[in-house]
């Protein structure tokens, strides 16, 4: 995604003329940068912030490398909505749709947290209860599980984030399996402008902590979606606060099991029960960071 586009490119693969591009470009509306001989270029982050915010169609998406959006087919008739169409893509292991399909929604203008907590929750959810049919209930699951981490992963790379941009960091607790929490958060985290780091499943708090100290984020995640030892991880996560507050940093719990923590209110502590929570408090975060 460090490749740049020229103004022709783009005007090819939204369907409009280069003097068009050519001129929001000048007039700002595209961001861009110039070569020494003073040639336009457009990074790829530059235009996918373009598309969102204008809602212009992508007609040749392959020609900024998206060729997911070619694989999705027509919408049926009888189809319910999109957290159908996404559950029909991973239970059936239709990579390409899957994750065009949730490209598709991003690049519509929608927002990250909005897509994880509607059609990708949804839909993981029942295949969640394929596992109760048998093995292959949780083969389907584990490769859905993949296939919405290729997605995320495929819009982290898509997004602008500066190098003076706050940073983030988290990830699910000791004894906690789970990948794709922890992944969308750090996908979120990326979309409201932060550097996240995501440090994955099985992340002692002692490593959280260490991280903390090193990097010195503005935000701590931690995505408890399966506890086991919940009391001996409430004192190790009340420790951690009083390090996050020397710090001047917050942490941020989720997941299914954060209310069995059972922890008490503490100002370095924020608890959320959605993405869009998440999203909405750590655009506080940086609006409040004095200029």
């Amino acid at each position: 995604m460090d490749r740049t586009l020229s103004p022709k490119e783009l005007a090819d693969a939204v369907g409009v003329s280069e003097s068009s591009i050519k001129r929001w470009v000048d007039e700002g509306r595209i961001e861009a940068i110039k070569t020494a001989g003073g040639h336009r270029r457009i990074p790829i982050p530059s235009a996918i912030r373009f598309v969102r915010e204008t809602r212009v169609a992508l007609v040749r998406p392959e020609l900024i490398g998206l060729h997911d959006l070619l694989a999705i087919p027509s919408r049926s008739k009888d189809w319910e909505g999109e957290s159908t169409d996404l559950f029909r893509f991973l239970e059936g292991g239709q990579a390409a749709e899957a994750r065009g399909l949730i490209l598709s929604a991003y690049l519509s203008g929608r927002s990250l947290a909005s897509i994880v907590d509607g059609p990708m929750r949804s839909a993981m959810a029942r295949l969640g209860e394929l596992w109760r049919h048998g093995i292959e209930g949780i083969l389907i699951e584990h490769r859905a599980t993949d296939i919405c981490i290729q997605a995320l992963d495929q819009i982290r790379l898509l997004l602008p984030i500066g190098k003076s941009a706050p940073r983030a960091v988290g990830g699910a607790p000791s004894g906690d399996p789970y990948l794709l929490p922890s992944m969308a958060t750090a996908a979120v985290l990326g979309s409201e402008g932060y550097q996240a780091v995501n440090l994955g499943p099985d992340t002692p708090v002692d490593i959280l902590r260490t991280a903390a100290r090193a990097m010195r984020p503005r935000l701590v995640w931690l995505s408890a979606s399966a506890l086991e030892k919940p009391r001996e991880l409430a004192a190790e996560i009340v420790s951690l606060l009083d390090t996050l507050a020397e710090l001047g940093a917050v942490l941020a719990l989720g997941g299914a099991s954060r209310g069995k923590l059972a922890l008490d209110p503490h100002p370095a502590l924020f608890i959320g029960s959605s993405m869009a929570e998440l999203a909405g408090y750590a655009r506080g975060r940086i609006a409040s960071e004095p200029t």
